[in-house]
């Protein structure tokens, strides 16, 4: 039987109810009748469209790293000013609630990164792009004169990296005493030490935002 023309729609659907549904009841409870069940659709369609549930997880994966990686490098890489790329990309990269979906789907992944081979390649994969883009900004700091290092870029970024990393699962697991912002200043305030740059800021954060 061939495939319905709207098979990229239908992919999209499927992919969206997962991550709807992991961030609902988690990685570890998750089944193709719960995907399917929220897309409100058969099983079979679910398999219809992915071989199995590991090729799903992969391109929710995907669409989590898009948010988080792909297109906040994009912003940076469109912002001259290093001082402006690491705090824009610091803003992007902190969930906006608990209930930001993706961001509960990304801690459901690295919580699980013991249980499956799958989930730790993807985290370290995601990681390690994520040190790479900061480090890079790092770099271009220093080019430009704004930065000073206190450490090789790539452990500064390393850093960075693994504070998101922490406050996220902090702020989807509801601690009250850290809230998005006070993670943003957290961050910032690292990154200051770190650059010997004051003018890193969450005010510039917001500057760029408005002007985006």
């Amino acid at each position: 039987m061939a495939r319905p023309k709207n098979q990229t729609a239908r992919r999209e659907q499927l992919i969206r109810a997962a991550s709807r549904a992991i961030s609902a009841q988690g990685l570890a409870r998750l089944k193709v009748g719960g995907v399917a069940d929220m897309a409100g659709v058969t099983r079979g369609s679910v398999h219809y469209y992915f071989s199995d549930l590991s090729e799903l997880l992969i391109q929710v994966h995907k669409r989590a790293l898009e948010r988080f990686f792909t297109n906040r490098a994009a912003i940076a890489e469109a912002l001259d000013d290093a001082r402006d790329q690491i705090v824009e990309s610091v803003r992007r990269g902190i969930p906006d609630s608990a209930d930001d979906e993706l961001a509960v789907v990304l801690c459901e992944f690295n919580t699980a990164i013991r249980d499956d081979p799958l989930f730790s390649t993807l985290t370290q994969s995601r990681f390690d792009r994520q040190v790479t883009m900061y480090a890079a900004i790092l770099e271009i700091g220093v080019a430009q004169g704004h930065f000073v290092l206190t450490e090789r870029a790539v452990d500064i970024a390393s850093n960075i990296v693994s504070l998101e990393d922490s406050y996220l699962l902090h702020i989807v697991s509801r601690n009250d005493s850290l809230s998005p912002s006070r993670a943003l200043e957290l961050i910032l305030g690292y990154i200051r030490t770190a650059t010997g740059c004051p003018e890193i800021t969450s005010g510039r954060a917001r500057d760029v935002a408005g002007s985006a």
